[in-house]
């Protein structure tokens, strides 16, 4: 048509322009009517084309990005809300904008607000619910706060291609998929049965955060939690967890709570559920009874390993204890360890306060104990009172300073005791008891006044000793001052332990002395008291230029010398004595206490010493 138009025009044609407009229109309106027919806008008698309907069986927006908004606080003066480009259908039309829409809330007040599209697709406000209405969102015009957006019921989300190739991608596995399907195949080969449960129940209500059935192991029990709500607190975290021992759900703003499992971090605002993190695992397990994280107690008994090793990671040189220990409840622990200083093994039944040698033998089991009697020569007179009357409580008599320095106590006395009374009778006496202790029966130790010339007749008496080398009295009087007493210490009994001897060895190398410095060393578990018949010292590494030294002593304070060597030529032959010497711990702790002294002033020295001793049960 256009083509002979053109031919008449050359030719002379005087209406050219009036027919050419005419047949743009014709134009015009087939191309409208055929894209009406395509995109389902036409009117009439002509209906949006059945394979779009197939596609799109429901209405719903047309991508996931499609008119979304953001949450969050707006910033004025108009408050803003960015409504994002999008398409949607709905159901029979569809409606579409290319570019974004801010949508001002500006003296709107607060309460619930909905988005919905014009005839033309562009979005727009309402505080009702109209045709086309896509979102509905919370607005605090005292915080300018959008809360609680959710899709208008009835709304779906259609995935476009964007959608789609999303999909396809996992940044949590760094994996692309070629197919939806392939990367569903391997979600499901990845996940167990346990999977679903604790799963979120959508949509939730408000505060309350709705939870799918689940299963919880605790050691070797399970528990079943039947689908249900937990509330939250509002503008806070919420923790949500399950308890492995009953599997109950609960929620706190605080934290996980220790011994329970994971299920969800929930962010709440405004009265409304705004973030949720899933914390589940793949296996609900809890760790009461100690069989969480996939362990069930007793279990493990054994291991076919030739070693089994502790501290495997320690490198260089580890020094402490290294070992097993026990748990012992409201009493102090037991421990089996390797004592790296020393390169032997000990062990502890205090909780640590002292340590034993391992193979060592109590010598407190072995020892004989026996009491000796220590009569004093010149019996002293340890106390006197004259015309005195009765006693108000129980009286101390110190015996301390007569009783000498015995090793290992004393724990009774033989009193000479003289008591008269002016007018004795059945009353007049005299109790005596241990320092300390109670007197049962009232009269074991007692001596009575009855002689009526007043002369006082002598009482021998064995009185226990108290812990504090005291025995203590009471006097029974007829008057104020009718009474005399006189008290001598005849003898005492000593605690004597051990008749038996036994072989003592202690060894020790890399021991450490700086230059023109000495060391001070104690070692645990050697003897009380005991003769050395072999001593032994060695410096086993250094380049000293100048002779070392060697002192034991019998206390901490390394004060009270037992035997010394000096003058030691470093870089010879060891030193060697099988003198016996006599040593002892002046504290009773079975502790040894030797100090190296390093004349050389500028090399350092490493040692080692070895010294046999045969001990004094």
């Amino acid at each position: 048509m256009g083509v002979t138009l053109f031919k008449a025009f050359i030719q002379g044609m005087a209406d050219y322009i009036a027919k050419h407009n005419s047949n743009y229109s014709v134009i015009e309106s087939n191309l409208n009517y055929i894209l009406g027919i395509l995109t389902g806008q036409s009117g009439g008698d002509l209906a949006v084309p059945q394979g779009l309907k197939e596609i799109f069986d429901r209405k719903g927006l047309i991508g996931i990005g499609s008119y979304d908004f953001d949450e969050g606080t707006l910033t004025g003066p108009n408050y803003n809300l960015g409504v994002a480009s999008g398409a949607y259908w709905s159901g029979t039309a569809f409606l579409y904008k290319a570019t974004g829409t801010p949508l001002s809330l500006a003296g709107r007040a607060t309460g619930t607000y909905y988005v919905y599209l014009d005839g033309g697709g562009a979005p727009a406000l309402s505080d009702t619910v109209k045709d086309n209405t896509l979102r509905s969102f919370h607005w605090d015009a005292d915080s300018h706060q959008v809360t609680n957006k959710q899709l208008y019921t009835g709304v779906a989300v259609l995935f476009d291609g964007d959608d789609y190739h999303d999909m396809l991608d996992s940044a949590v596995r760094s994996k692309s998929f070629t197919k939806v399907a392939d990367r569903l195949e391997e979600i499901e080969q990845g996940q167990d049965v346990f999977s679903g449960y604790y799963a979120q129940d959508l949509p939730h209500s408000g505060l309350n955060f709705k939870y799918q059935a689940g299963l919880v192991r605790n050691d070797s029990a399970v528990s079943f939690t039947p689908a249900g709500q937990v509330a939250l607190a509002d503008n806070a975290t919420n923790y949500v967890e399950v308890d492995p021992a009953d599997g109950a759900v609960s929620a706190n703003a605080t934290g996980f709570t220790s011994g329970r499992v994971p299920l969800y971090v929930v962010a709440t605002a405004s009265g409304a559920i705004d973030t949720v993190s899933d914390k589940r695992t793949a296996a609900i397990a809890g760790t009461g009874g100690g069989g969480g994280g996939g362990h069930t107690q007793n279990t493990d008994l054994g291991t076919t390993a030739d070693i089994f090793t502790i501290d495997r990671d320690a490198a260089g040189s580890p020094t402490g204890r290294a070992g097993i220990e026990v748990e012992n409840g409201d009493d102090p622990n037991a421990a089996l360890k390797f004592n790296r200083d020393t390169g032997r093994w000990e062990y502890s039944e205090d909780g640590g306060a002292s340590w034993s040698l391992l193979g060592e033998v109590n010598l407190s089991l072995a020892a004989q104990q026996f009491t000796k009697f220590v009569p004093l020569e010149n019996p002293p007179e340890v106390r006197t009172d004259t015309a005195r009357g009765s006693s108000i409580d129980y009286e101390p008599i110190d015996l301390a300073s007569y009783l000498g320095s015995p090793q290992f106590g004393v724990n009774a006395v033989v009193l000479r005791v003289f008591f008269n009374d002016s007018a004795p009778g059945v009353n007049t006496r005299v109790l005596f008891k241990k320092g300390g202790g109670v007197f049962s029966p009232a009269t074991a130790f007692t001596v009575w006044s009855d002689a009526s010339d007043g002369e006082q007749k002598p009482a021998d008496l064995l009185v226990p000793l108290g812990d504090d080398d005291t025995v203590e009295f009471f006097v029974f009087t007829s008057g104020p001052d009718t009474a005399n007493l006189r008290v001598f210490l005849l003898g005492y009994f000593e605690e004597v332990y051990g008749v038996g001897t036994q072989e003592k060895t202690f060894t020790q190398s890399n021991i450490p002395c700086p230059a023109n410095s000495q060391a001070d060393l104690t070692y645990e578990n050697f003897v009380n008291r005991g003769l050395v018949h072999y001593f032994r010292i060695e410096e086993t590494s250094g380049l000293p230029a100048n002779v070392y030294d060697v002192h034991l002593y019998a206390d901490a304070a390394f004060s009270t010398l037992l035997y010394k060597v000096e003058g030691v030529i470093p870089g010879s032959d060891p030193f060697e004595d099988w003198l016996p010497f006599w040593v002892y711990d002046f504290g009773t702790e079975r502790k040894l206490r030797i100090r190296i002294i390093n004349h050389d002033l500028s090399q350092a020295g490493t040692f080692a010493i070895t010294v046999k001793a045969e001990q004094f049960a």
